[in-house]
């Protein structure tokens, strides 16, 4: 077994990785390396051959930092770019898929003392001394006060070199001197890549917050990140997510769909191991209504990162848009064992738990989320349409006002409170006013009721058909979400086109649609209620399911 404490350098192939020097060479030439770059190597030589994973090299090489797996990404890219190697067909750093990083040539560790570096032999102090000094004095002075002095100027240099390294991790604006200065030129990659890291994690946090004008902000500071290191794979997976919830979320137009797609792509193109492209991509996948090929891209992700929450929260949630309520609830229970003060995880359970038709724990989950973050409106609607269900319209009401910014969710929501009592004319008054607020566009469910309850007699109107052939041109093209199904089913119903109302409908359930309250209790849906083949889909509470001797949903 080697014992590190006593190996001078590795040979790592053709490299000589120096620890008593502290530098790298190939042949005669020195390789120079940033402060975090060298430790890197020094920590894959320590460990070769064994493979090392991801945490134990951030410990490692960050030991006071918490840093994320991008960072230690970008860092491997920076050290393989020193060495000349390809990520691709690599020659000294293997990527194994989902476990770590190691190195590819065999490992020799030796003990070998060496003077120290010339630039501390030139640094030592020359005298001119008298010629009346005699040998003996000279060979004293050397043995004993040059001795000390070249210590002296030997430890001052370390701490010259030690602050020179320290400083390399703060963001800074260094500038050329000459074009043949390699360490400069490091310096200033190392300064890019910082910048761009920084301006990545901060669109992450601006991201997270789910709320329009943050999202716009994250959209620009990954662009931002893009322009200082346009190879920055997580930037691109970060932007595709971006422009995913502002499709989605936002009233964001297929332009921006495209660009959720492309941006994914395009962080896949760079990085074929990275959870984050397959998360982005599989997002993207789902905005567009392909929910078989989310689910399948997903599960690549969180093949390679098992821990990922959001990739936990993103397959549940679609599991449970296809009424697959038993393997949503299981990715639920992995997230919120994960991480269980995610807010967003909170409301996807209780929106699966809904679907159960386990109310008093959706509601519970509802109100963990709002407390958490009592301004995310996705969360605030979904329990919205849980007090509609069990018809507390007061209860509704309420949650509707006491939320403070106007959002299209919520004007929606109020209208859909007065649909769901029979109050067609303060709902139609409602859902038009939804429609003029900011970013909802006209393909809306609010225009469609708007433009469904101003002409409910007239079964041509042109807005009506112009949004019904959106959703039929949205199925054309692969879209499997049940809800484009039974907005279908309801436009038919409301103008008497009862058979199409009931082959929307099947579809939707066909698709994995759960929330009868829907259909059994909006006033539009009547005459799809009065079919003759209706009473066939109506079925008895299911029994709780059971979870060993819980039932679901009590985690």
């Amino acid at each position: 077994m080697t014992d590190h404490n006593k190996t001078t350098r590795y040979l790592i192939g053709d490299l000589i990785l120096d620890i008593q020097r502290g530098e790298l060479t190939r042949g005669e030439t020195v390789i120079s390396l940033p402060k975090l770059s060298y430790d890197l190597l020094h920590a894959l030589a320590t460990a070769s051959p064994t493979l090392l994973s991801q945490s134990q090299l951030m410990a490692m090489v960050w030991p006071d930092r918490v840093i994320g797996d991008e960072t230690l990404k970008q860092r491997v890219k920076l050290l393989r770019k020193s060495l000349g190697d390809n990520a691709s067909e690599p020659t000294y750093i293997e990527a194994v898929r989902g476990r770590g990083y190691r190195l590819i040539p065999q490992v020799v560790s030796e003990c070998v003392v060496k003077a120290p570096p010339s630039i501390l032999r030139s640094a030592a102090p020359s005298f001119n001394l008298p010629a009346v000094i005699t040998k003996s004095i000279v060979e004293r002075f050397t043995k004993r006060s040059l001795i000390k002095k070249a210590t002296m100027v030997f430890t001052v240099l370390c701490i010259i070199i030690i602050s020179i390294n320290i400083h390399e991790n703060k963001i800074q604006e260094p500038s050329i001197s000459t074009d043949n200065d390699l360490s400069t030129l490091e310096t200033i990659t190392l300064s890019q890549y910082e910048k761009a890291n920084q301006l990545y994690h901060a669109a992450r946090d601006y991201y997270h917050r789910y709320r329009h004008a943050d999202n716009t902000i994250a959209i620009e500071l990954f662009e931002q990140a893009i322009t200082q290191d346009s190879e920055f794979s997580a930037a691109y997976a970060g932007l595709s997510q971006a422009y995913s919830q502002l499709y989605f979320q936002f009233g964001g137009d297929r332009e921006d769909k495209r660009k959720a797609i492309d941006y994914a792509y395009h962080a896949l193109r760079l990085d074929r191991d990275s959870a984050q492209s397959f998360k982005a991509l599989g997002t993207a996948y789902y905005v567009s209504g392909w929910l078989s090929k989310s689910i399948s891209t997903l599960h690549k992700g969180i093949d390679i990162d098992p821990d990922d929450v959001e990739i936990m929260i993103n397959l549940a949630y679609i599991y449970s848009a296809q009424g697959q309520i038993d393997k949503a609830l299981l990715w639920h229970k992995k997230a919120l064992t994960k991480a269980p003060n995610h807010a967003v995880a909170m409301m996807h359970t209780g929106l699966t738990l809904q679907r159960n038709k386990q109310y008093k724990a959706a509601n519970l989950w509802y109100k963990k989320a709002l407390l958490l973050q009592p301004d995310y409106a996705l969360t605030r609607y979904h329990r919205v349409q849980l007090a509609i269900e069990q018809q507390d319209f007061e209860l509704a009401l309420s949650m509707v006002n006491g939320h403070v910014l106007p959002h299209p969710l919520m004007s929606q929501a109020a209208a859909d409170i007065a649909y769901y009592q029979g109050d067609l004319a303060s709902a139609y008054n409602a859902y038009q006013q939804a429609t003029t607020m900011k970013n909802v566009t006209t393909l809306s469910r609010s225009h469609l009721m708007a433009t469904l309850l101003k002409n409910k007699h007239l079964a041509n109107t042109t807005k009506q058909y112009a949004i019904i052939n959106h959703l039929k041109n949205l199925q054309l093209h692969g879209n499997e979400d049940a809800e484009i199904s039974l907005q279908l089913a309801e436009f038919y119903s409301a103008t008497q086109e009862v058979d199409l109302a009931m082959r929307y409908f099947v579809q939707a359930l066909e698709q994995g649609y759960r929330l009868d309250y829907r259909v059994l209790q909006a006033p539009l849906f009547s005459a799809l209620r009065n079919h003759h083949d209706f009473k066939r889909f109506i079925k008895p509470k299911p029994k709780q399911l059971i979870d060993g001797k819980r039932k679901i949903g009590e985690y």
